[in-house]
């Protein structure tokens, strides 16, 4: 296979996960002298979590980010204006994105391929992008159609969690002086999930107080900042960004999360997890099926569920669940970028064949 000389991969990333999802396969690519120049948004601390995770790798920044609707679709376009007048200086083989409508809207004007990687096919996003996009890559378990998709066995959280990738290390439990499985985890992205508007009457301190009287310790990562002194007796407060976040999730005795991919990342490493965010989400439904992940809301079911999981000993169960899904199911996602990225610039349909949904 002839290789495609200085024309870059373009990696359009507008979130933190989305650095996990691709920085493998910007290693491998690079390692095979393929260019890949990645486009950021300005997003929080996003660049030096980047700068820190893909060192050497070039980047530009384009937008930034917004958290109104109106903001998002004026943001929306004028990135979009900016992304066309960048491209238009640069020579590039093939854009791709986790959810880029930016790569989908601009790509077609240089007459150059898109792929996008997504795994949530309802948000209104997904169709802003489908209508451009030359491939949509979704793991199986999303029941989705169109002549331009590709599917494969697994979760795109396996980018960065396959053991091709991920060997948990029990060092990291050593700068919060704990154990394995003796204490919880828990992820609060939202004031919904446990409805805690009045934090010291909330469902979270109820479950707080639950978990200290099975004598748990209590590892706490909270989105909204001002909540840390009411909570700071409960628990001990991770400060973001957290150091091998995913070994503290694969040594936790349970994970309680109200972000759905926290949930999905706690069951892909091997520990229980009890999501509370409320979405109902198809790429959740198998490891539901599975009971490695527990759809629960109301303070009374989250308690009877971690009962349910530390007095079965679930944990193990999970643990076992997931090996055996890795090793005679589920692929390795980086080896799905690759294989698509690398077929598309190649025009090698061998490697693109396998994922095709029929």
């Amino acid at each position: 296979m002839e290789k495609v000389k200085d024309v870059p991969v373009i990696i359009d990333i507008t979130h933190y996960p989305h650095v996990n999802f691709y920085k493998h396969a910007i290693k491998i690519l690079t390692e095979k002298n393929i260019g890949v120049l990645v486009i950021l948004l300005h997003r929080g601390n996003l660049v030096s979590i980047f700068e820190k995770e893909c060192p050497d790798v070039p980047y530009v920044l384009i937008g930034k980010h917004k958290k109104t609707i109106s903001g998002k679709m004026i943001g929306m376009v004028k990135r979009d204006i900016a992304f066309l007048k960048y491209l238009s200086k640069i020579n590039f083989e093939v854009g791709t994105g986790a959810g880029s409508d930016s790569i989908a809207h601009t790509t077609p004007f240089f007459r150059k391929p898109s792929i996008n990687f997504a795994d949530d096919v309802y948000k209104l996003v997904y169709y802003l992008i489908n209508i451009f996009v030359t491939r949509n890559v979704i793991p199986k378990s999303v029941p989705s159609h169109g002549k331009n998709l590709l599917k494969y066995d697994g979760f795109k959280e396996l980018a960065y969690l396959h053991p091709n990738h991920f060997t948990p290390n029990k060092k990291a439990l050593e700068p919060y002086n704990l154990d394995p499985y003796e204490y919880v985890f828990i992820r609060e992205v939202s004031n919904a999930s446990l409805n805690y508007r009045r934090a010291e009457m909330g469902k979270l301190s109820k479950v707080l107080d639950y978990l200290k009287e099975m004598n748990l310790k209590i590892l706490l990562s909270i989105e909204n900042k001002s909540l840390i002194n009411i909570f700071k007796d409960y628990c001990i407060i991770l400060k973001e960004p957290v150091e091998d976040i995913h070994s503290l999730l694969h040594f936790a005795a349970l994970t309680i999360s109200s972000g759905d991919s926290m949930a999905r990342e706690s069951c892909l490493v091997g520990t229980p997890a009890i999501y509370t965010g409320g979405r109902d989400m198809a790429i959740n439904t198998e490891l539901i099926k599975r009971s490695c992940m527990f759809k629960v809301e109301d303070e009374e079911s989250i308690k009877n569920t971690i009962n349910y999981i530390i007095s079965n000993d679930i944990k193990k169960e999970v643990e076992a669940k997931i090996k055996h899904a890795i090793e005679h199911e589920w692929v390795d996602t980086t080896q799905v970028i690759l294989d698509v990225l690398l077929g598309t610039i190649y025009k090698d349909n061998s490697l693109i064949e396998k994922y095709k949904s029929g």
